[in-house]
């Protein structure tokens, strides 16, 4: 591996606690002084009276300078850093996920050590975004690791990312190792269930393998009950409400290519069967047109806040969907309502359904937070990681007082 460039960062004083904390980001603002190759691929960071904070990714001209990976700034960050970093995330994949699940995030960036890197496995194909400068020079390493640790598997680049471009990147989808076409549609398990991601051309690696456990719950809750499945894009929660004896399903999405790949997911799941209903429509003007009442609601939007600067619209949005939403809840039936907006954190979230619960007039009790399954683990120094939330509530008739 030939030498890679390291550039010397001297944060300002008292600067240095979060990162000695464990926090991985490095903001320019804390910078007093750099020296070395301006655009270098690593940072090695020092505090002000020279003690040792570690050495990162680095990320030239950004406001997030560097992304810390090792407390000694000298240590090598090499294609065996990258091989221990993807066996020590394997070993809690085989503890975490299922046999019959092999679709799953092998990597999950700061929740894994590896900052600015999300992996996913889906079958015998994996997908990878690297999202920061420092990374993408020594991305030829990185697939290396990987590819020593999956052998055989093709392993897919996506680069056609906002955050890529937002670094200077080169926003290309190729195929770094392996036979695959792009786009594709790739087939694999989970939980049993015969599903497929769309990689290339598709919504983030292809498919959302952080819902899989509240699937599972849905699943748990459907038998006997008619399901409303809002926002249901390629169809997998309602694919596990049929799977888990749903009387009928309607999934609601606004995307109408999605109809034949929820159609074919039925169908090779042995649950085209008749009981479900696909409506392409604008989720919040269906809510407002529709009458019915369900023994099951799922409401898993888009992220309505990307910013910050979104969040107070964002909230209104949310508000007032989820105030719909428990509308369409038959009485004493479940609302399983989410949040993938990282700006919106979970208190503004449970806030936010208490105003929603008070506007529809309606009782409701908290049952479970929800959350991204554990293959997506959050570094406990670094919340900005936690971004789905969610809650299982039952709405009416569980008797008390009106909110």
């Amino acid at each position: 591996m030939p030498a890679i460039d390291r550039i010397r960062l001297v944060l300002r004083p008292g600067r240095e606690r979060p990162l000695l904390e464990g926090h991985p980001w490095l903001f320019s603002g804390a910078v007093a002084s750099a020296g070395g190759p301006p655009r270098a691929a690593l940072a090695e960071v020092f505090a002000a009276d020279g003690r040792p904070v570690g050495v990162g990714f680095h990320s030239p001209g950004a406001r997030l300078r560097a992304r810390l990976l090792d407390r000694d700034p000298a240590a090598a960050i090499d294609r065996a850093f990258f091989r221990a970093r993807i066996e020590r995330a394997l070993a809690l994949r085989r503890v975490v996920v299922a046999p019959d699940t092999d679709g799953f995030r092998v990597l999950n960036a700061e929740g894994d050590g590896v900052p600015g890197w999300t992996v996913d496995r889906f079958g015998d194909v994996l997908v990878s975004q690297i999202t920061c400068h420092g990374l993408e020079a020594l991305r030829e390493e990185a697939y290396a690791a990987l590819a020593e640790a999956f052998p055989g598997a093709a392993i897919v680049h996506l680069g056609d990312l906002a955050a890529r471009r937002e670094e200077g990147l080169e926003r290309i989808d190729e195929v770094v190792a392996g036979e695959l076409v792009l786009p594709a549609r790739v087939p694999f398990r989970e939980s049993g269930l015969l599903l497929s991601a769309e990689v290339g051309g598709g919504q983030k690696t292809g498919f959302y393998c952080d819902q899989r456990e509240n699937r599972l719950r849905i699943a748990a809750l459907a038998s006997g009950r008619t399901v409303l499945d809002l926002f249901a894009h390629a169809g997998a929660f309602g694919l596990y409400a049929l799977s888990g004896g749903a009387r009928a399903v309607v999934q609601v999405e606004s995307s109408a290519r999605f109809a034949a790949v929820a159609a074919a997911a039925r169908a090779a799941n042995g649950l085209d069967d008749g009981r479900a209903t696909w409506v392409t429509a604008d989720v919040f003007a269906d809510l407002r047109s529709r009458e019915e009442r369900y023994g099951v609601v799922v409401c898993d939007p888009p992220p309505l806040a990307r910013r910050r600067a979104d969040l107070e619209r964002a909230a209104r949005a949310y508000k007032d969907l989820n105030r719909l939403a428990f509308g369409r809840v038959e009485p004493g039936g479940f609302l399983a309502t989410f949040s993938c907006s990282g700006a919106l954190d979970a208190r503004l979230f449970r806030q936010i359904l208490f105003a929603a619960a008070v506007e529809a007039g309606t009782p409701a009790r908290l049952l479970a937070p929800l959350a991204a399954a554990p293959d997506h683990p959050v570094s406990i120094a670094h919340p900005e990681g936690e971004y789905l939330k969610g809650w299982l509530l039952q709405v009416g008739g569980a008797g008390g007082p009106r909110p």
